[in-house]
């Protein structure tokens, strides 16, 4: 197989696996209130993290590989910023699942607004154009700087996940849409608007 397609292939099995992985600890969790243990919930975020932000993560990949730099490494060093925010990830888990219906609302109106404001912005830019990282770093560092510019454009979209709930492939895969649009179509760049309008649209159904 071409190296051209040896990448996106390798890192759409690994993103297949994080659903296939979702899709079952969500059904251990499914009579649960809330986010069960924290062993369980860590399990759960990264087969999560992995399912919805690897495959937007192909071009940047891609693109390692052009310029010298080792694309395994740099989906490590990614990898890596997404796994250690899983405590703070099981945190707001568990503080939603026992907080009320408002709070949860509250919560993906905090998303909707985070969606306009010019650090979204600015760190969507830097996630759409990742060649500066790659080229004053080496791979695994410029994949720990890329997964903390996409911690700070993804963070708010998690959240809006963790109110409605981590158990539901359904959340989970609107989520990831909006994260792959944003990031990878050529309307990723004004999609925010209309994905804030759609968070706070989801804030009326929970308060209802």
């Amino acid at each position: 197989m071409p190296r051209t397609l040896r990448i996106p292939a390798a890192i759409t099995s690994l993103a297949l696996a994080g659903w296939i992985c979702s899709a079952v600890a969500m059904q251990g969790m499914a009579d649960m209130e809330g986010p069960g243990t924290a062993a369980s919930f860590l399990w759960l975020w990264i087969a999560m993290s992995a399912a919805m932000m690897l495959p937007a993560l192909v071009p940047a990949a891609s693109l390692a590989a052009q310029v010298g730099r080792s694309p395994a490494a740099f989906v490590g060093g990614y990898a890596v910023v997404w796994a250690a925010t899983g405590m703070l990830a099981y945190e707001a888990a568990d503080a939603l699942a026992m907080a009320s219906t408002w709070l949860a609302a509250g919560a993906l109106v905090l998303a909707a607004a985070y969606q306009l404001t010019p650090l979204k912005a600015a760190c969507l830019r830097r996630c759409r154009g990742p060649l500066g990282p790659l080229l004053r770093r080496d791979a695994f560092a410029a994949g720990l700087e890329h997964g903390l510019v996409c911690l700070g454009c993804c963070w708010a979209l998690m959240v809006a996940l963790l109110a409605v709930g981590t158990a539901s492939l359904l959340w989970m895969a609107g989520v990831a849409a909006a994260i792959f649009v944003e990031k990878v179509t050529s309307v990723g760049a004004r999609a925010s608007i209309p994905i804030g309008v759609g968070l706070a649209g989801a804030a009326v159904w929970v308060a209802l």
